[in-house]
């Protein structure tokens, strides 16, 4: 009798000890605070490239606009040729992780045709003078996948500027 008393104190004994011992608690911790912070920062990564990629966008409008603006004709090609070729040089590097660049110039002949609605703009450069919007749009999947988890697949991009050509 007195072996099974004692089986049953050292089982009570164990499971006491057992739920006192903290023995593997810290690598538990671990876990949840690693997850936590691995998703902060690759979000925190996410946030600078696609702070980035705006960036390079909105220069790459301003350098396609300023094409657009000069006088001079380029030596091969048209003005919008040129513009593209700026706009391949100042993007092309995103085009490597997936990107898809759109460009659109609207040729509206006069600031009077912007707020017509029946007047239908042609899609080049224009002449001299001419007022012309630029559209350009940059689609990509996310870096990190972050986004993913928010469904959001891909993210856009996207400039516009109105110019008048010089005369």
């Amino acid at each position: 009798m007195k072996a099974a008393a004692r089986r049953r104190s050292s089982s009570r004994d164990f499971a006491k000890r057992y739920l006192r011992d903290a023995s593997g608690i810290a690598s538990i911790e671990f876990v949840f605070v690693a997850f936590i912070s691995i998703v902060l920062i690759l979000g925190t990564l996410e946030l600078a490239v696609n702070m980035i990629v705006d960036a390079t966008v909105q220069a790459a409008a301003q350098e396609a606009s300023r094409v657009g603006i000069t006088t001079s004709t380029p030596a091969t090609g048209t003005r919008q040729d040129a513009a593209r070729k700026v706009i391949d040089t100042i993007l092309g590097g995103w085009k490597l992780l997936g990107a898809t660049v759109e460009i659109s110039a609207l040729n509206y002949g006069t600031y009077g045709n912007l707020s017509n609605p029946a007047y239908k703009p042609t899609s080049d450069m224009g002449g001299l003078g001419e007022v012309i919007a630029y559209n350009i749009k940059l689609t990509m999947p996310g870096i990190t996948g972050i986004p993913g988890l928010f469904g959001i697949d891909t993210l856009t991009f996207q400039r516009n500027y109105i110019v008048q050509n010089e005369k």
